[in-house]
């Protein structure tokens, strides 16, 4: 059986008959069976692995045994597409061939084929754009318009998957577990976000079971409409912070997958594909970093990455996120990427993320820097191309960014340099109403501070401080409305008044080191001034117009030739505030006469 709507990007399910089998079964029906599709259109060939899917409508029914096999595939071309589905059976065959099948060994292989109409015109989010690649450049690109990606991401809660309405989602006891239901989220604040969107929603396929699900999807629907394009989120964390996020029956039986829960994830995701909202998968965290085969890529770890890709690898804003504060040697990273490489057929971008740099903390007589140890050995590697930076100083981010953008240029292989998690554990990015609100300088350092480096956007991390909004225990979205303005602010000024994919940083163009400029000299300069603040900027020859944009308030740009600016020398003028109002930061556009 054949679901989808049969248009360009939109998931393509095909449901097959197969052994009648369940999760508990003594032939393991996810290590002892493979099931592998080959379709193609003309030049266009990809390899996708299938998986279990019990009674084929487990997320409503939450069935654990059944004879159905499925595999989705998400189409990049129209016209006619051909497919052969081959099953597969032996012992740990799932992760000792997950390639095309030799003639004797399978169980049967079935053919077929579609036609795949153009872009939806009416469709929204990824299924508009197209899926995000890496082509070679400092940022993501979406197939379909061509146009580079900016991240706008929302980092916490890490655990935004321990769902209650999840099945067999429970506290497992974690290390560190909010006291907040129970260590389980309910976001029942953003239940209203659903029930104002309901027209969205076609056959109900926004819920699960008996109507499940409102709060999650209205939760994502709100981060959406305050300009959110991509969340940050466990796969797992048996073990570590929660410990109440796996994709198992049970947090220790890690074989066995749980057919029902995982369905209901993929409602969340489609959702998010629906809302173009990128989906930065962390497959585990650094209390959990050696649970699968002490850390080689043994079977259990094989299976993960591979289960992983089958049942999401469809999803049109993939990150695979090799970890949380990596403890992984750059050797074992690089297995584990290459790995997922070899079994994901759109090449979904991967990053990881290191531990954070602590001042004074020595190994062997020299400064620990866990950032350098982390990404310097990975510059040039093949199959790697996202640094997810943790910063604790924020002041550093600017010159950290820039670093790690020139060194991967200067190594052939730009990197998409994402920044996601700055600060103490504590605080993070602050609730709006906190009493020490830090939004003024996480906005100046952090958010600026590396899109003026040539980073690829942040997630935003929420600390652990607050016991209600926390990392962890954040219900409410709402908590930092006015944040998520800001960073709406900052990254549709890019979107709208720059060709940002060709610019980069150009500090050296400033007198004051407090100031930051992204350029395409001769053409265009941005600078970002904090309050109070003076600063000038060399350019080249010729007419140029100037333009103030206030990053807080965001809106329009104030264009005034002759406010906040003065020629101070041949090919240089002197910066400052806009209409003399020092006490806010400005963003400067100088650019060349038309």
């Amino acid at each position: 059986m054949l679901e989808g709507s049969l248009r360009k990007w939109q998931p393509i399910t095909i449901t097959f008959d197969g052994p009648q089998t369940s999760e508990r079964d003594d032939r393991n029906p996810f290590l002892d069976y493979s099931l592998v599709v080959n379709f193609v259109n003309g030049d266009n060939s990809y390899t996708v692995n299938g998986y279990f899917a019990a009674d084929g409508n487990a997320a409503d029914s939450s069935a654990d045994s059944g004879d159905k096999w499925q595999v989705k595939f998400s189409p990049d071309k129209e016209g006619v597409w051909e497919f052969t589905a081959y099953l597969m059976e032996g012992k740990d065959i799932a992760v000792t061939q997950y390639s095309l099948p030799k003639e004797n060994d399978k169980i049967w292989n079935i053919s077929g084929s579609f036609q795949i109409q153009p872009v939806d015109s009416l469709a929204k989010g990824f299924y508009k754009t197209g899926r995000l690649v890496y082509n070679g450049s400092r940022y993501l690109i979406e197939s379909e318009t061509q146009k580079a990606f900016l991240k706008n991401g929302v980092g916490s809660p890490e655990t935004f998957l321990a769902f209650h309405e999840f099945d067999a989602t429970y506290d497992n006891g974690g290390i560190d577990t909010p006291t907040l239901n129970e260590g389980l989220h309910e976001y029942r604040a953003h239940t209203d976000d659903w029930d104002d969107r309901g027209s969205i929603w076609e056959d109900d396929d926004a819920t699960w079971g008996d109507g499940k699900g409102k709060a999650i999807m209205g939760a994502l629907n709100y981060l959406a409409e305050k300009g959110m394009n991509s969340l940050y989120f466990m796969t797992m964390n048996v073990h570590g912070d929660g410990d109440n996020v796996w994709p198992w029956i049970g947090p220790e039986e890690q074989t066995r997958y749980d057919v029902s829960k995982l369905a209901q994830w993929e409602k969340v995701f489609t959702h998010m594909d629906q809302l173009g909202m990128a989906m930065n998968v962390f497959t585990q965290e650094t209390e959990n970093d050696s649970i699968l085969n002490r850390g080689k890529l043994g079977r259990e770890r094989m299976l993960y990455y591979r289960e992983l890709v089958a049942r999401f690898g469809h999803h049109l804003g993939v990150v695979w996120n090799l970890g949380e504060e990596t403890n992984h040697t750059p050797e074992q990273l690089k297995i584990y990427a290459s790995y997922i490489r070899s079994i994901d057929p759109y090449d979904h971008p991967i990053a990881v993320h290191n531990h954070i740099r602590v001042t004074g903390k020595r190994v062997e007589g020299r400064p620990l820097d866990p950032i350098k140890e982390t990404f310097a050995p990975m510059l040039g590697y093949k199959d790697f191309e996202i640094p997810s930076l943790q910063m604790f100083d924020t002041t550093e981010i600017h010159a950290e960014v820039r670093k790690w953008v020139d060194l991967s240029k200067k190594k052939k292989k730009p990197w998409v340099v994402y920044l996601d998690e700055i600060g103490h554990w504590n605080i993070g990015v602050t609730t709006d109403t906190a009493a020490n609100n830090n939004h003024p300088m996480v906005m100046r350092s952090a958010l600026w501070g590396s899109l003026m480096s040539g980073a690829a956007g942040a997630s935003w991390y929420f600390g652990g401080q607050d016991v209600a909004n926390g990392d962890m225990a954040a219900e409410d979205f709402r908590a930092r409305d006015k944040w998520w303005d800001i960073c709406n602010n900052a990254t549709q000024f890019f979107r709208n008044h720059l060709p940002f994919w060709e610019m980069q940083g150009h500090d050296e163009l400033l007198s004051n080191d407090k100031a930051f400029c992204f350029a395409k000299k001769d053409e265009i300069y941005v600078v970002y001034l904090p309050k109070g603040e003076r600063t000038d900027l060399q350019i080249s020859d010729g007419a140029f117009s100037i333009a103030f944009y206030d990053p807080v308030e965001g809106g329009k740009l104030y264009d005034k030739q002759n406010e906040g600016w003065k020629i101070t020398k041949p090919n240089s003028v002197e910066l400052s505030a806009f209409n003399g109002q020092d006490h806010k930061d400005w963003v400067i556009v100088i650019a060349r006469s038309k």
